[in-house]
């Protein structure tokens, strides 16, 4: 075996299916050793960042490792974008970048870019080949680190070592499992100390809970506790679960909100939240359940550490905290949701043109199947999707959490399909963030990926037009765009393309297009001036948005 044959052997012991990336001079050897076997696919992308996104998306829907490449110079640099997502995300990655010959490197070299420099900060492991002896040990590794780190790891390959032959290697059973962490008994004991004394008890969950649903809704329910989820924990449960209040942050609920603020103990599991405004006072204790220890304290005050797996430790702490006696808080906190549903609900129903997008996201998500995956982009749709569109059943949502990049929706989606084929995926994007890498529909199309792609066309930048005007009391400048007719573009690209102006024809389309086995693109028109509030607005915000205003009209 080469170099790059040899790769591939020991990508797929680690369950390797597909490598997202587009051909080069300088990864000719890979491509060329992936046609000659048939257990990995390439999928050619039409720009890296998109087979980056997909890789991201894979590997935060599976937990499991996805790889990417790039050639050498340019092709490497747009694979950073998705890489950084990746890594603010905790998920699993391989990018494999090409390099000019060992021979010309440090001569600046025709597309010669410092590649180990580059990555090194995107990286949780950053190595170069430099001889075909390190190939098998440096390729464990970097997997090894990769699914072990829940990070990004990097191989450069120079072009004249890609080809060269390797010694054989006995090839491994390679070991991708889970090993589980049990926080230490006193800590659980006190974290029991502290949930049998307290009244009124939050529990914010994230991602990091996703694969201990049981037990949080046991421990939720013997200790009356509300369960708000993060974005990225969005899925965790169905919107509509009696227990759960929603999201928080900016794009949360205002009972969640409240909820947080009059608490007297919150505790969290898997969550990495970044916003402090949105936590409770220094002195309302905090429990944190994460396996990470370097996330312990990083967002909030701590006053008890469950360093551990989360399903064995919320089981831990079911055998040691009582079952409250009396429903008051969580009864409280149920009351100002359902008073919130009911606020969204004006407009989620509303038959109005333009549509609302509140409108646009209630109404996919009635459509969509009982185990759809969702992939959402960046920008105001991420604040229709996170509150509007009603997750049920074992659905699965996700978005550009850590990095909240644009045009993750679509590379999104085409990673979800490649990874499940079977399922129903449907992307919410942005006007904005689609056309960034709309060139990729086209790849869809060409690996028969029945992708559905719902763009929430409001012709401008609607997220950073509130940020201009609330945060900063400027008017709005040069967030509008002049768009192309998307529906035609899909046609163009041998999918199916759909205009929507109206309720009647958003119904009618989405009883056609969820059923086609066509990739569709479904451009629905909404109203530009609706407004990306946080569930709580300061007298700051609002006093910017109306001097905003007042600048737009009179200045």
């Amino acid at each position: 075996m080469n170099a790059c044959e040899a790769l591939l052997e020991i990508l797929s012991q680690y369950g390797v299916k597909y490598i997202f990336g587009i051909p080069g001079d300088a990864i000719n050897e890979l491509i060329e050793a992936i046609r000659k076997q048939n257990k990995i696919k390439f999928i050619h992308v039409m720009h890296e960042e998109t087979g980056a996104f997909a890789a991201s998306a894979q590997a935060k829907l599976s937990g499991n490792l996805s790889v990417c490449v790039g050639t050498a110079g340019p092709g490497a640099i747009h694979l950073l974008n998705g890489l950084y997502d990746a890594k603010k995300d905790h998920a699993p990655v391989l990018a494999i970048t090409g390099q000019v010959e060992t021979s010309l490197i440090g001569t600046d070299a025709h597309q010669e870019v410092d590649l180990i420099t580059l990555f090194q900060n995107v990286s949780v492991y950053n190595q170069m080949l430099v001889d075909t002896e390190q190939l098998y040990k440096i390729v464990t590794t970097a997997c090894q680190v990769a699914i072990a780190n829940k990070g990004v790891a990097h191989i450069n390959i120079p072009v004249n070592l890609s080809g060269k032959s390797v010694k054989s290697f006995k090839t491994e059973k390679f070991f991708n499992n889970k090993s589980f962490l049990l926080p230490h008994v006193y800590d659980i004991q006190a974290a029991a100390v502290l949930i049998n004394n307290s009244k009124k008890i939050c529990i914010l969950a994230g991602i990091g809970a996703i694969d201990a649903v049981t037990e949080l809704i046991q421990v939720a329910t013997l200790i009356k506790a509300p369960i708000i989820k993060s974005l990225r924990g969005k899925d965790i449960l169905p919107d509509l679960h009696p227990l759960t209040l929603g999201g928080i942050g900016l794009l949360g609920t205002a009972a969640a909100y409240k909820a947080i603020k009059d608490c007297d103990l919150l505790i969290t599991v898997g969550s990495d939240l970044p916003y402090s405004e949105f936590y409770p006072s220094e002195n309302i204790p905090v429990i944190q359940i994460d396996n990470n220890i370097e996330q312990i304290g990083k967002r909030c005050h701590t006053t008890v550490a469950l360093i551990g797996d989360a399903k064995l430790t919320l089981v831990e702490l079911l055998n040691l905290v009582f079952e409250k006696e009396g429903d008051v808080f969580l009864k409280e906190c149920q009351t100002q949701m359902q008073h919130w549903l009911k606020k969204q609900d004006e407009k989620e129903s509303s038959d109005n043109v333009p549509l609302h997008p509140q409108m646009v996201a209630k109404t996919i998500s009635y459509f969509t199947d009982d185990d759809a995956i969702i992939c959402c982009d960046t920008g105001a749709v991420t604040v229709w999707g996170a509150r509007n569109f009603k997750l049920k059943g074992k659905q699965r949502f996700t978005l550009s959490g850590g990095l909240a990049s644009m045009a993750f929706g679509l590379p999104a989606s085409i990673g979800a399909k490649l990874l499940y084929p079977e399922k129903q995926v449907i992307a919410l994007c942005g006007d904005g963030g689609f056309a960034m890498l709309m060139c990729d529909f086209a790849t869809a199309i060409k690996y028969n990926l029945n992708i559905k792609i719902f763009i929430f066309n409001n012709s401008k930048l609607g997220l950073i037009q509130m940020e201009e005007e609330a945060k900063s009391g400027n008017p709005e400048y040069e967030t509008k765009f002049h768009n192309p007719n998307f529906a035609m573009f899909a046609d163009s690209c041998g999918g199916e393309g759909y205009t929507v102006k109206t309720p009647h024809e958003l119904k009618s389309v989405l009883s056609v297009a969820l059923k086609s086995n066509k990739a569709s693109i479904i451009n629905v028109y909404v109203n530009p001036n609706e407004l990306t509030m946080p569930p709580a607005i300061t007298a700051s915000e609002a006093f910017n948005f109306i001097k905003a205003k007042i600048k737009e009209t009179f200045i």
